[in-house]
């Protein structure tokens, strides 16, 4: 049986699963629907057409599938979604679409620490986090296992490739492609995210082949495309290079690219150490 504390503001439309726990001064708008086993704190909002999934963990003072701050939204009928087993911290807020039936997805397993922002329409794929005070633009993709540290803005359109992980304070413009460590105003790639990657059982050999497939991706004695050339020949026997390589084609901000350093280092020339410290590129 559900456990709704008696403050609590739920509307008669919502749809609520028998095990709910939701805590006092919180309330839940029409359309809500509120998978099993989930749980939510004190002063939450859960805005209409908001869907949580089961065993959803919402903490104090979150809001959650309220309207689109962009200003092309009209009242359009709109959602979002959060999945399995996500952690929604204190103070998050979560906006729903701006298009008309547009959905923000936030996926199973994600981790949205305090005070982030995630704006309409983004995707967040499973088992991300996003670190305290980041904050997406509409529309942003978050890949699979990515990290976003703290106070990371990312700019509208942009995607963060699966794994990937930017560094605090970092201001994202452009596309930041998977399995890489990104950093800066405006966040650059420096090396393969070797500790993200062997959290999730990457093998040291799979983390040497990413280091290859962007040696030459970055390239700098070669054209852009000729780049893309060779990862695509590189495609036909590795999913790791044909991850890169569509990735990149769907660009549509552009990719994020290593500041250059002159002409190519002669210790790209070497097997890449999974132990060492930086990228060769920058």
């Amino acid at each position: 049986m559900s456990s709704i504390h008696p403050t609590a503001i739920v509307d008669s439309a919502a749809q609520i699963a028998a095990d709910v726990t939701i805590g006092p001064y919180t309330i839940v708008e029409s359309g809500v629907r509120i998978g099993e086993g989930c749980r939510i704190g004190a002063h939450v909002t859960l805005a209409e057409g908001l869907r949580l999934g089961r065993r959803v963990r919402v903490y104090n003072y979150a809001c959650l599938g309220t309207a689109s701050q962009d200003l092309k939204h009209r009242g359009e009928p709109s959602g979002a979604e959060i999945g399995d087993n996500a952690i929604v911290r204190e103070f998050v807020t979560v906006n729903r679409g701006t298009r008309a039936e547009g959905i923000t997805r936030v996926g199973p397993r994600v981790v949205l620490m305090s005070y982030c922002h995630v704006a309409h329409e983004c995707v967040v794929e499973p088992d991300a986090i996003l670190v305290n005070n980041a904050t997406l633009g509409g529309e942003v993709t978050v890949g699979r296992g990515a990290m976003i540290g703290g106070l990371v803005g990312v700019h509208q359109f942009c995607r963060i490739g699966a794994y990937a992980i930017v560094g605090a304070c970092s201001k994202v413009t452009l596309d930041v492609a998977p399995f890489l460590v990104a950093d800066g105003h405006p966040a650059r790639p420096y090396r393969p995210n070797v500790v993200g990657l062997r959290r999730h059982a990457f093998s040291d050999a799979q983390i040497r082949r990413i280091h290859r497939i962007y040696r030459e991706l970055f390239d700098v004695n070669r054209s852009f495309d000729l780049n893309l050339a060779i990862i695509e020949r590189m495609a036909e026997g590795c999913d790791l290079a044909a991850d890169v390589l569509d990735f990149c084609r769907a660009s549509r901000r552009g990719l994020a690219r290593p500041r250059p350093r002159g002409l190519r280092d002669a210790a790209l020339a070497v097997d890449y150490d999974v132990d060492a410290p930086q990228f060769h590129l920058l």
